[in-house]
């Protein structure tokens, strides 16, 4: 009998780490506070089959606030996301403002415990503080509908995921402060093009809204969407090293002039290689201008060898171009550009990006 509870101990302890390695694999993939909150608490109930599951947040007013929940307790209580309490009380707010694990084995024994229907209220809760950087950022709630549902095995592996999940919520935040800086580094940027040429700042914000809409319609999300994002705002930043006469030259261009225009795309691919946040997106930059048929500059690409993201820069910057008044010529009507989108759609443009175009411009 001894031999045989040891080994079902030792399985449950496996089954243990089991979840706590699952869900450092899946958190690694969550890129925000909500992300995370969720794919904790779906593993949680998904592994467990808890009551409820429920990760809270500490805000500045005081309030513990639902960020996510899972099991039935979440599925059964109308608007739960909107659920908050006073950290003044309840169980939660005592593990929030004392940074103590609660064990309850019996919800109806403990002084603080916030009675909400007796129909559904649990028997037992577990409650962690979520600790960042050395501060409560909240707390993490597990609870049965019987009585004693937890044990101290259960607390230990409830520390492990609340640290993950605080881990895995200061590595968001990093990431939110990193693409601040990212976003005023592009803004500094786009401020420097406008100095040059008004047309080609408003001319990007446009095109890069376009250009993430198209994405979405072709299954780009992430950070692909987000780079994205960012490679048709900064397409011509290289513009900054062309002079500002020949940018705002009323009329052609020469061959001469043509030429260095043309050379902005290298230019911009070489400024944003050396920012270590741009980096990934110098290369979209660079291929903003590459044909379809190899016909572009400035490397000849053609076919899959140009990014799928430049192409559909490429594309929505002429459409863009296209739809726009400039002193030598008149914008054209929405009609007449799809009909030349379509026109060249295999040979300066990439079929498949020109019929996700086409479908949003008509959505």
């Amino acid at each position: 009998m001894p031999v045989t509870s040891s080994l079902q101990d030792a399985s449950l302890q496996g089954g243990r780490l089991l979840v706590a390695s699952r869900l450092a694999t899946s958190l690694s993939r969550a890129h925000t506070v909500e992300g995370v909150a969720g794919v904790a608490v779906r593993v949680l109930h998904e592994s467990f089959d808890y009551y409820l599951a429920v990760v809270q947040r500490l805000d500045p007013d005081g309030s513990l606030r639902v960020v996510a929940g899972a099991g039935p307790l979440a599925e059964e209580v109308t608007d739960f996301l909107a659920q908050e309490q006073p950290v003044e009380v309840g169980v939660n707010g005592r593990v929030a403002r004392t940074g103590r694990p609660a064990m309850v084995n019996d919800t109806r024994l403990d002084s603080d415990y916030l009675a909400r229907n007796p129909r559904t209220d649990p028997g037992s809760e577990l409650s962690l503080p979520v600790t960042v950087s050395g501060s409560i950022w909240g707390v993490m709630n597990l609870e049965q509908e019987e009585p004693g549902a937890f044990a101290e095995e259960d607390l230990l592996l409830a520390h492990i995921v609340a640290s993950q999940v605080g881990a895995a919520i200061h590595r968001c935040q990093l990431v939110g402060e990193l693409e601040g800086a990212f976003l005023t580094t592009i803004g500094v940027l786009s401020d420097t093009v406008e100095l040059q040429d008004s047309y080609t700042a408003d001319h990007a914000s446009e095109v890069a809204d376009l250009a993430v809409a198209v994405g979405r319609r072709m299954g780009v999300d992430g950070v692909e969407l987000d780079r994205l994002r960012y490679g048709a705002l900064l397409h011509d930043v290289g513009k900054i090293g062309v002079p500002g006469e020949l940018l705002r030259k009323p009329g052609p261009l020469t061959p001469e002039e043509r030429e260095r225009m043309d050379e902005h795309t290298a230019i911009g691919a070489r400024m944003l290689e050396r920012i270590p946040f741009l980096a990934p997106v110098a290369p979209l930059v660079r291929s903003a201008h590459e044909r379809h048929d190899g016909g572009g500059y400035p490397d000849g690409l053609a076919g899959e060898e140009i990014p799928r993201a430049s192409m559909v820069i490429a594309t929505c910057d002429a459409f863009h171009a296209m739809t726009s008044n400039r002193s030598y010529r008149r914008a054209m009507d929405l009609e007449a550009a799809i009909a030349e989108l379509e026109g060249n759609a295999g040979t300066q443009f990439d079929p498949v990006v020109v019929t996700a175009l086409v479908a949003e411009l008509r959505s």
